[in-house]
């Protein structure tokens, strides 16, 4: 908590001088640890090949010396495992027949991911959480999902909408991915972020994992 703490301030400090230095927004956002379980496995997006490193918006955009990445609708954020890339933002009443809880609305958001490494990628729709008030510990969530039970009472999560990118799926090495993640955020939002955390598998004789640097893309919907 401690370690995302100091994120979160260093983002805030970066914010305000992207603010002062471009005339930008003055956000209110916001995050959370990321505690849930993985759910199990479903079927993977199609995928492309590509050609080069640099697969998405009007400039790549790596981490600072904080170790965090903040980049905006159309950048391409270079993570250690990935290339992502947000387009299309939009917020809307109804998605493909589905209607958020009361007072609340959908938030819409392409997302594009490609692998640059030379190892296939598990990738999950809780690695992207959306971030809507930096001042409320609770002002964040993950994409849409439904969930169940299997027979031995283990939660079983799916997607709500075709449309979405799956809830589990691999990213194989030089292939591309894009989806819909799916949110639900106050229906008074307007400014956020989707922000993605490095984490790595817990050193030999500790239970907590490792984390590396921090990536946010903001923007308006």
């Amino acid at each position: 908590m401690k370690r995302f703490a100091s994120l979160l301030l260093a983002l805030v400090m970066l914010v305000s001088l992207t603010a002062c230095d471009k005339g930008g927004l003055d956000l209110n956002l916001g995050g959370a640890d990321k505690d849930k379980e993985s759910p199990p496995p479903v079927q993977s997006s199609s995928s492309d090949e590509q050609e080069d490193d640099n697969q998405g918006g009007s400039q790549l955009v790596e981490p600072d010396e904080d170790g965090v990445a903040l980049g905006y609708e159309g950048d391409t954020l270079h993570t250690e495992f990935f290339d992502m890339t947000i387009n299309n933002p939009y917020t809307c009443e109804e998605f493909d027949g589905l209607t958020p809880n009361e007072g609340y609305k959908f938030l819409v958001a392409e997302l594009t991911v490609y692998n640059h490494t030379m190892t296939t990628q598990p990738m999950m729709d809780v690695d992207f959480e959306v971030i809507w008030d930096l001042d409320d510990d609770d002002a964040w969530a993950w994409p849409e999902c439904d969930e169940t039970q299997d027979e031995n009472g283990e939660p079983v999560y799916s997607i709500r909408s075709e449309q979405q990118l799956p809830v589990e799926y691999d990213l194989g090495i030089r292939k591309t991915v894009t989806g819909l993640l799916l949110y639900q955020v106050p229906e008074d939002a307007k400014d956020f972020f989707i922000a993605y955390y490095e984490v790595y598998a817990p050193v030999a004789g500790s239970d907590e994992p490792e984390y590396g640097d921090s990536f946010y893309v903001r923007f308006s919907a």
